[in-house]
C-alpha cells in the first residue's frame, strides 16, 4: 500500500506541476475543473494498471510473466498463476503441483523504520479520517439546528458572528445582518451557482483524496487549486448575468472576505484567493489557439505509466483459462487422497485436512509404489529425497481412496539449508517431494553458477525440468548472460538453442533473452523478422526514391538522401538501435493482429501508412472504406486526421450537416474542435434563434466552452 501512495504523490505532483506551470492563468475554466478532477481521478487509478513489458521502463515481475507464458502453453492446466505444470513422457511424471508465486524480497522487510512509516500512514489516515467525519457532521449539525429559510431547491442558513459566507450541497450558510441588500443578493446568487453546478462534491473528492495523501504536500496544492478554479468559474458565470456588474461586484468580494474561515468542506468566500479572484476577473479571456496545452497531460500520463507501473509480460491466453479462480499456494501435509490407476500411472488427488479446497492432483508412476492394498484396507508409501508419503486406504479395482501424512527428511531440509535455500518444513517440503527436487539438481545449478539460490526459483525450475543440458545449449547458440528467472520463461516457452539461432540467422543479432521471450510468446520466427526487414527495405527505397524526386536541384542532397536513408530513419541496416526498433514494432503489430493482408488493404487502397500509424488504425478500426468515405468530403486528410475523426466517433454526414449551416470556410480542425466539445448543428442552430450569428464555427466553439448562453 505505501509504494502504492507514493505512486499516487508523484502523479498528484506531476499533474499540479502541469496545472501550474500551463493552465493556471488560462481561462477555460470549465475545462480546467474537467482536467483537475480527471488527473485527480486518474492519479488513484493509473498505479493499478499493468502495462505490457516493452513499453515499460521498468523489467517485468518474473512470477507475472511466467504466469501469463505457461499459462498460454498449457490451457488444459489450472491457472499457472500459482501452478507449474511439467510434463514428460514414457515412464516420467506428468505432474500438475501447487507452488507459491515467485515474488521479490522487500529490501524493507524486516527493517523496523519502514514498518514504523507504515503505522505512522495508517495513523495520518485514521486522523485526516476522523476530522473529515466531524467536520461533515458539523455541516449538518449547523444545517438543520440554525434558523433556515427555503428558497426553492435551494435552503439558505442563517449564521451568527464574524462568519464568511459559504455553501454546501444545497445549503447557504450566511449572516444576513452583515451586510447590504445589493451586496446580500449577489452573495446568494453565487452560491446559488456554486450548488447548481455541483462544486461541493469536487470539494469532497479533494478532501477525500487529502485523506489518503495528507503526507504530500502537492496533495493540499491540488486541493487549493480545485477550489481558487471553482471561485473563477462562479464569477465567471456571474458576471455573465446582465443584471450584475463587474466594478460593483468586486467591491462586494472586498465586503464579504472574512479573516475567519468556514469549514473545509465548503465552498467560500476568504481573503487568501481574493487577489487572484480579481487578477482573473480582469484577465484577457485565452484564446482556442492555446488549447494545444491541455493535450500535454497525455504524454505527461504515459510517461508515470511507462516508469511506475508494474510491467508484465503477456502472452497468448485462451478463454478457457482466462476466468479461473487461482489455486492455494501450499499443500497440507495431512488429509485425504483419491486415485484412480490408468495403464502405468497412478493419478493422486490430495484433499486437505480441514480445508478441502486445499488440494493438489498429481501423476506418479505406477512402479514407484509396492504392494498396492487390493479389496482391501492397508498401508504403503512412496519415498523420495524430500520425504515420504504414508498412505492408508484401500483400492477397489482401479480405484482407491483413503489418508495420507507427510514426513520431511531432515536430511535433505539440513542439505538445503547448508546450500542457502531458505525454506519452511511444513509448508514448502511437501511441494519439493511432489516435484521431486533432487539434491543432484541443486547441485548442477550451482555448477552452472547460479550460487543465489532460493526455494521460488528451485520449484519453477524443477518442475519445468531445467537441465544442464537446456543450459549449455542457449549459452552455446549465444546466450551467455542467463539469470535464473530468465530461464524459467524461456523453458516455459520451449525457446531452445534452435530458436536461437533461427533468430539470429534472421538478421538480429544483439538478441537478449528478455527478446526471445517477447518474440516467443507472440509467436514471432526468425522468418517473420525477415520479411519484416524486407518490407523495412522497400519502404526505405521507395522512401528514397521520393527524396530524390524532390531534390532534382541538389545532387548533395541526393546523395546524402541515398547514403543515410530517407528523413526519420533511425540507423542504417545493421544498427543496433534500428533493430531493435523494427523489432519492437514488429512485436506490436503481432500483438495487434496486424497481418500482412491487413496492410495490403490499404496498400492497395492507394493509402502507404508508417507502422506507427497501423497500430493506431488497428486499435480503432479503421478500415480503407472508412478512409474514402471522408476523402470523398474532406480532400488532403492527413493520417492523423482519420485517426482522430474515428476517436471522436465523427461520420461524413456529420461534415455535411455542418456546411448545410452556410460556413464558407470550414476545415477539419474546425469540424474537430466543434465535435470534441459538443458544438452540434443542433446547438448552432439554438445559438443563432438567440440572434448570435456568426461566419466561422470557432465563435460557437467559445460560447460552448465559456458556456455563454
Amino acid at each position: 500500500m505505501m509504494f502504492y501512495a507514493l505512486n499516487v504523490a508523484l502523479i498528484l505532483a506531476g499533474c499540479f506541476l502541469f496545472y501550474k506551470v500551463l493552465l493556471q492563468k488560462e481561462t477555460f475554466f470549465p475545462l480546467n475543473r474537467f482536467v483537475l478532477l480527471g488527473c485527480l481521478a486518474l492519479s488513484f487509478s493509473l498505479p493499478l494498471i499493468p502495462v505490457p513489458e516493452q513499453w515499460s521502463f521498468r523489467n517485468a515481475d518474473n512470477a507475472t510473466a511466467i504466469a501469463s507464458i505457461v499459462e498460454s502453453k498449457q490451457a488444459d492446466e489450472l491457472p499457472i498463476s500459482n501452478t507449474v505444470s511439467t510434463t514428460q513422457s514414457g515412464a516420467a511424471a506428468n505432474q500438475t503441483i501447487y507452488v507459491a508465486p515467485v515474488k521479490k524480497e522487500s529490501f524493507f522487510k524486516d527493517i523496523s523504520i519502514f514498518k514504523g512509516l507504515v503505522w505512522g500512514y495508517w495513523l495520518g489516515v485514521a486522523v485526516f479520517g476522523l476530522n473529515f467525519l466531524f467536520q461533515l457532521c458539523l455541516l449538518l449539525y449547523r444545517s438543520y439546528r440554525s434558523p433556515s429559510i427555503e428558497d426553492g431547491r435551494y435552503r439558505i442558513v442563517e449564521l451568527t458572528g464574524d462568519q464568511a459566507p459559504c455553501s454546501f450541497g444545497n445549503h447557504i450558510f450566511i449572516n444576513p445582518e452583515k451586510y447590504d441588500w445589493d451586496t446580500y443578493s449577489q452573495i446568494i446568487l453565487h452560491e446559488k451557482i456554486h450548488i447548481q453546478q455541483g462544486h461541493s462534491y469536487d470539494i469532497l473528492l479533494a478532501e477525500l483524496a487529502l485523506i489518503f495523501q495528507w503526507f504530500n504536500p502537492f496533495a493540499w496544492f491540488y486541493r487549493k487549486a480545485i477550489e481558487d478554479n471553482l471561485e473563477f468559474l462562479t464569477d465567471n458565470e456571474l458576471l455573465e448575468h446582465s443584471d450584475v456588474e463587474k466594478t460593483s461586484y468586486q467591491m462586494s468580494l472586498v465586503k464579504v472576505s472574512a479573516p475567519h474561515f468556514p469549514i473545509s468542506l465548503t465552498t467560500n468566500y476568504n481573503q487568501s484567493v481574493l487577489k487572484k479572484r480579481l487578477i482573473m476577473m480582469n484577465a484577457k479571456k485565452s484564446s482556442l489557439n492555446s488549447t494545444w496545452k491541455y493535450l500535454c497531460i497525455l504524454p505527461l500520463l504515459l510517461v508515470f505509466i511507462s516508469l511506475l507501473n508494474e510491467p508484465v509480460a503477456y502472452g497468448k491466453t485462451t478463454p478457457k483459462t482466462a476466468n479461473k479462480p487461482s489455486q492455494l499456494t501450499t499443500i497440507p501435509t495431512k488429509g485425504s487422497w483419491f486415485a484412480t490407476i490408468k495403464g502405468s500411472k497412478v493419478k493422486i488427488r490430495f484433499e486437505g485436512e480441514e480445508d478441502k479446497n486445499s488440494n493438489s492432483n498429481n501423476d506418479f508412476d505406477l512402479s514407484e509404489f509396492k504392494n498396492l492394498p487390493q479389496n482391501t484396507t492397508g498401508q504403503f508409501s512412496l519415498t523420495r529425497e524430500a520425504g515420504t508419503v504414508q498412505f492408508t486406504g484401500r483400492f477397489d479395482g482401479n480405484v482407491g481412496m483413503g489418508e495420507y501424512n507427510f514426513n520431511a527428511n531432515e536430511s535433505y531440509v539440513s542439505f538445503l539449508n547448508t546450500e542457502g535455500i531458505k525454506t519452511d518444513k511444513e509448508k514448502d517440503m511437501f511441494v519439493f517431494f511432489l516435484i521431486n527436487i533432487k539434491k543432484d539438481f541443486v547441485t548442477m545449478l550451482k555448477s552452472q553458477g547460479y550460487t543465489q539460490l532460493s526455494k521460488n526459483d528451485l520449484i519453477p525450475l524443477a518442475a519445468l525440468k531445467v537441465s544442464k543440458e537446456y543450459i549449455s545449449s542457449l549459452k552455446a547458440a549465444g546466450l551467455n548472460e542467463l539469470s535464473l528467472q530468465n530461464l524459467i520463461p524461456l523453458k516455459a516457452l520451449d525457446i531452445d538453442a534452435a530458436f536461437v539461432t533461427d533468430i539470429k540467422n534472421s538478421g538480429y543479432k544483439d538478441v537478449t533473452a528478455s527478446k526471445l521471450i517477447s518474440l516467443k510468446a507472440q509467436g514471432i520466427t526468425g522468418e517473420d523478422i525477415k520479411t519484416a526487414r524486407i518490407a523495412k527495405v522497400e519502404s526505405n527505397q521507395n522512401a528514397n526514391a521520393n527524396a530524390n524526386k524532390n531534390a532534382n536541384a541538389n545532387l548533395n542532397a541526393n546523395l546524402n538522401a541515398n547514403t543515410k536513408g530517407p528523413k526519420g530513419s533511425k540507423g542504417s541496416k545493421g544498427d543496433k538501435n534500428s533493430d531493435d526498433d523494427a523489432l519492437e514494432s514488429l512485436i506490436a503489430k503481432k500483438a495487434m493482429n496486424i497481418t500482412p493482408e491487413f496492410i495490403k488493404s490499404f496498400r492497395d487502397a492507394g493509402y502507404k501508412f508508417t507502422d506507427e500509424d497501423l497500430l493506431a488504425i488497428k486499435a480503432l478500426g479503421i478500415t480503407p472504406a472508412f478512409c474514402k468515405k471522408f476523402d470523398a468530403v474532406i480532400p488532403n486528410l492527413e493520417t492523423e486526421n482519420y485517426v482522430s475523426l474515428k476517436a471522436l466517433g465523427f461520420t461524413p454526414e456529420e461534415y455535411n450537416s455542418y456546411l448545410k449551416l452556410g460556413f464558407k470556410k470550414l476545415d477539419i480542425g474546425d469540424v474537430m474542435g466543434a465535435k470534441s466539445t459538443g458544438v452540434t448543428p443542433a446547438f448552432i442552430t439554438e445559438m443563432r434563434k438567440k440572434g448570435r450569428n456568426y461566419s466561422t464555427i470557432d465563435k460557437y466553439i467559445s460560447l460552448k466552452v465559456l458556456s455563454i448562453d
